[in-house]
């Protein structure tokens, strides 16, 4: 069956059977175009007007023979044993030999071949395609074809480079039309030469190789030589490839997997129990002609999860793209792989996700300048655009389409209670859990209550437990703890209780009654409506001032431990950066951080940023007050517990003491307050010698508290290295002291030792 068999009136109205069909006809415009030219070649060389024909004739052959195989085969669907099979050239080839090849080929060539130019196949071809519901008939090269619109010169150009990428056999009948014996694939040229026939000419067949060009750069990876535009090798990497033939096409890029991954994976999806007007605004804007959109909000807020709920309700693939590891490389690197993400959008129909476009302030340039990149590509192509990021991005500085901004706030108390409830329920929870109050104390996105769950579940499997306690569930919730607040602040085990802190009656009872106000804030603000009056400020904040080693930080771990809350220590050297505005944006973040988990932070040796403002007028005077104040406003809006130290009281300004709800002051230790810490302090298993007076310690020593812990430890120490080691003795304690007033680079003569001095060495004639 030749091609006017196959190309007949009667089908063009019949639909393709299946995808191997449709390439069949479409490879069969390639071949009957390549049979015609090389035909045209063999008449030239055997009139002896081409160049190498002593060279390439043979391979001419071969490439002649091997073109009509396959039209023989596309003509009958049958394989001819042997037939016009590519065979080893001879050695030598006269004239005389030459020309009756090419007089025998002449006549066996199939007839009436050259009745039909590629235009007509190929219109052809889409009037048969117009027949086959394509929805039922998987065809990925017409899919690929239609979405991009590309000309029939386009199509024929890519068939071309499909048959030199794909059969090996063809390598020698490119080399032959490239006049080139190191070139086996078409060019844009040498395909225009294919496909214009006698009638091809650069000016003539300039448009449709230009376009020709365009239409091929967003799929293949072109090296366009701008000199020489024409001369382009068109080769289909691996992954055209696969998408077209393979098992698996919506499997992506394996070059660029740890940037790009499938975000819609075709799993059932759960049910949306929080921030569901969110996702009608998009679907709003969506109707209304919107294509770039932006999502913000905290992990585990639902960011991807809405977007996987959009493109599910229309069928649609999502690729999320990391743009936190991309964008640390060069830009021809970024560019480079924007091209294959904006190509695996083209390829499997998907949405792009740019997920991870949080920035410092020092990055802001090169991220803006990436994001305008990746957003001109995708939409160049018409391709749905959703920017995920923690805060609000600079769009309009991106780009000048349309755009809507979502966020994603934390969930109310009631959503976050019907989280719990869903998540939890594959679970085996203790009897001591109360879901009810996981949801109070820990504003958690979803994500993050999954999180919780699976990872006290961990917890608990580890622990050989069957149930998940409520003490594994915290554990789990305090897990989640944001790696951002732990690179700025430490936390503090709070191991000490009121009964391990020695303090006046006065600061013992303003501690208790700050404390308080944590325990019962419940019954006044819910239960007794007090919200209303007080919208604002409903945390409880702390100062502690006074001198070094008074009992702070203990006191800090005091407060945790009553309200049985985390405490995280704040860094200060990780939060003063010398970018402009980092400082502002870590302040913010830790205390956002710590809301959520509900924890104590402590600022040790606040003054330094809380410090006085002035208006000297100058920038780091400037920068410092707007560092201050947005302190004294987060202090004041943290709905959790904020304590503060320092050892200068005078340093701070003034309108942070109106702000504290709670000050208290550690005073220097009277002598019965030292003789209590000496007396607490000394572990009760120490074997105390019999010559130990506590009474004298705390009379004769002005120490704090800090240095009195030091001095019982370090004499514990000598105990144990001074001969049996059995008993911390007098002489102990008092070369303790010895060595803690020459750290401390006090003066002390014998008299202060006396009538002990002996025991560290200060004779009658030795003072120091």
């Amino acid at each position: 069956m030749g091609q006017e068999e196959r190309f007949r009136a009667e089908l063009r109205t019949q639909p393709f059977a299946d995808y191997s069909e449709y390439m069949d006809y479409i490879f069969a415009c390639v071949n009957y175009r390549l049979s015609d030219y090389i035909e045209g070649l063999m008449e030239k060389y055997a009139a002896g007007q081409g160049t190498y024909k002593n060279v390439m004739y043979p391979d001419i052959e071969i490439a002649y023979a091997l073109c009509n195989d396959s039209l023989l085969r596309f003509g009958s669907e049958y394989e001819a044993d042997g037939a016009g099979a590519p065979g080893e050239p001879e050695e030598q080839i006269d004239d005389e030999l030459m020309e009756l090849l090419a007089a025998m080929s002449a006549e066996s060539r199939p007839e009436e071949k050259k009745e039909l130019s590629v235009e007509e196949m190929l219109s052809f071809v889409d009037e048969r395609l117009a027949a086959t519901d394509t929805q039922a008939v998987r065809l990925p090269f017409y899919d690929l074809c239609r979405k991009l619109e590309w000309d029939h010169f386009t199509v024929f150009a890519l068939a071309c480079a499909i048959l030199s990428s794909t059969q090996t056999s063809y390598a020698s009948v490119f080399q032959i039309v490239n006049e080139n014996g190191s070139l086996t694939a078409p060019t844009v040229e040498s395909a225009g030469r294919l496909y214009f026939g006698d009638n091809f000419s650069i000016t003539g067949a300039y448009g449709e190789m230009s376009v020709c060009l365009e239409q091929l750069l967003p799929v293949m990876d072109l090296r366009v030589n701008k000199n020489m535009p024409f001369s382009t090798v068109l080769t289909p990497d691996k992954r055209m490839i696969d998408f077209l033939f393979g098992k698996n096409p919506l499997r992506l890029d394996e070059d660029y997997s740890r940037f790009f991954t499938m975000l819609t994976d075709g799993k059932e999806l759960h049910p949306i129990m929080a921030n569901a007007p969110q996702l009608a605004a998009m679907e709003i804007s969506w109707e209304q002609g919107v294509r770039i959109f932006s999502w913000f909000g905290d992990e585990g807020s639902g960011r991807r999860f809405f977007i996987r709920q959009f493109c599910a309700k229309r069928g649609m693939h999502a690729i999320t793209l990391n743009c936190k590891k991309l964008f640390a490389y060069d830009f021809n690197f970024v560019e480079h792989a924007l091209w294959a993400v904006n190509r695996e959008c083209v390829f499997t129909g998907s949405c792009c996700c740019l997920n991870d476009l949080d920035f410092r302030e020092d990055e802001k340039e090169k991220y803006i300048g990436y994001m305008d990149l990746a957003v001109a590509k995708l939409r160049e192509h018409g391709v749905l655009i959703f920017l995920m990021s923690r805060e609000k991005l600079p769009l309009k500085s991106v780009t000048d389409e349309d755009f809507t901004e979502l966020e994603l706030p934390t969930p109310g108390n009631q959503e976050r209670e019907d989280c719990w409830r869903y998540f939890s329920k594959d679970y085996a929870l203790a009897e001591d859990v109360d879901l009810p109050e996981m949801a109070t104390k820990f504003l958690f996105t979803p994500g993050k209550i999954r999180a919780a769950l699976y990872q006290a579940r961990s917890f608990a499997t580890m622990s050989q437990e069957k149930e998940i306690s409520r003490a594994k569930l915290f554990e789990g919730c305090y897990n989640q703890m944001s790696s951002e607040l732990t690179q700025k602040a430490t936390k503090v085990k709070a191991n000490f209780g009121f009964e391990d802190i020695v303090m006046n009656a006065s600061q013992r009872e303003t501690l208790q009654h700050a404390i308080d106000q944590m325990n019962f804030r419940k019954q006044v603000y819910d239960n007794w409506h007090y919200t209303k009056k007080y919208p604002y400020g409903r945390g409880l904040s702390i100062l502690l001032f006074g001198a070094p080693g008074t009992g702070k930080s203990m006191c800090a771990q005091v407060i945790a431990h009553e309200l049985n809350l985390e405490l995280y220590r704040v860094d200060l050297s990780k939060v003063i950066d010398k970018y402009v505005g980092e400082t502002e944006k870590s302040i913010s973040m830790i205390f956002r951080e710590a809301k959520k988990c509900n924890v104590v932070l402590f600022f040790d040796e606040c003054d330094t940023l809380f410090a006085k403002r002035s208006d000297d007028g100058g920038s780091n005077q400037a920068s410092n007050n707007n560092k201050t104040a947005l302190l004294l406003q987060e202090v004041e809006a943290y709905d959790g517990v904020s304590v503060l130290a320092t050892n200068y009281k005078h340093n701070i300004d003034p309108a942070f003491f109106r702000r504290m709800k709670y000050i208290v002051e550690f005073q220097f230790p009277d002598p019965d307050t030292r003789e209590m810490l000496w007396r607490t302090t000394i572990p009760k298993d120490t074997p105390l010698g019999a010559d130990v007076d506590i009474r004298f310690l705390a009379e004769r020593f002005e120490f704090v508290g800090g240095n009195i812990k030091n001095c019982i430890l370090n004499a514990a120490f000598l105990a144990a290295a001074d001969g049996s080691g059995k008993e911390v003795c007098m002489r102990h304690y008092l070369m303790a002291i010895k060595y803690e007033f020459v750290k401390t680079g006090k003066v002390f003569t014998r008299a202060d030792f006396e009538p002990y001095a002996y025991m560290v060495g200060l004779g009658e004639e030795e003072e120091d």
